[in-house]
């Protein structure tokens, strides 16, 4: 039976560290800041947003949260950022996806004015940051390595040319993975799947991947959102697993406040 990662609990030590860093950077007069961007009222897109919030709060940072309309125009947004990237205050600028609406059209144009010294989403080309969620596979790989004592070999991205798999991509082969690419319609996934060491699936396809289509043993970290990609049949193949949710949701969150920190 796998080893089913408890995300919540890697989590909470995580921010026990960063409230720490936070209390170094305010005995220097230096006070971490988070400015959220919510574009519409979306109820998954307001709870998201919430707990980004709740979180940056425990360990002592502040976030200030924009609400704009959904019929806005994107000249207003633009204005917004524009203000918030002249604000020395301000360390991070983030904006909830999906942008919904006609103004949600202009998103790359939208995204590419953020300063990317304060993108700390990770979602330009030129952000110095790592996407949130890639950023928390890659720690939860590192985790999984040392839980079980090995270095895998192979990585199987599905999904490897979404928002979060490209980035992923690009920085497991940053760090010597041999990395196998794939989505959903891939020909032959299971076959592909089952050369593979770690299975990293970002697609959004409830129950995408089965026990069948697991290398014994293999690691599994399941991005799937709001239900997960892999069946939890699969646990029983696997060598570690995380669940949806309290698997990599809560190490996304904490990755995004990293990133904070590292942008003060």
């Amino acid at each position: 039976m796998a080893i089913i990662f408890d995300g919540r609990a890697y989590a909470a030590e995580k921010e026990k560290s960063l409230a720490i860093r936070v209390l170094g950077l305010k005995a220097r007069e230096v006070y971490p800041k988070l400015a959220s961007i919510l574009v519409g009222n979306d109820p998954a897109s307001q709870l998201y947003v919430n707990l980004k919030k709740k979180a940056a709060e425990r360990i002592g940072a502040e976030v200030d949260i924009y609400l704009i309309k959904e019929n806005s125009k994107p000249e207003d947004l633009m204005l917004l950022i524009k203000t918030l990237n002249e604000d020395d205050s301000v360390h991070g600028i983030m904006i909830q996806m999906p942008i919904p609406g006609s103004i949600g059209v202009l998103k790359d144009q939208i995204l590419s004015s953020i300063d990317p010294e304060k993108d700390v989403d990770g979602l330009k080309l030129d952000s110095r940051f790592l996407h949130p969620t890639s950023k928390a596979a890659v720690d939860i790989l590192k985790e999984a390595e040392t839980a079980l004592s090995l270095k895998p070999k192979s990585v199987a991205v599905v999904g490897a040319t979404g928002m979060v798999g490209a980035p992923l991509v690009k920085e497991l082969k940053k760090e010597g993975y041999k990395v196998i690419e794939a989505s959903g319609k891939t020909e032959n996934l299971t076959g592909k799947l089952k050369t593979a060491d770690v299975i990293i699936s970002a697609t959004g396809t409830p129950g995408l991947i089965n026990a069948d289509m697991v290398k014994k043993s293999a690691i599994i970290i399941d991005i799937g959102s709001p239900k997960g990609d892999v069946d939890p049949g699969a646990s029983v193949k696997a060598g570690f697993i995380t669940p949806v949710p309290g698997g990599v949701g809560p190490v996304t969150i904490t990755s995004l406040l990293e990133n904070l920190i590292l942008a003060v």
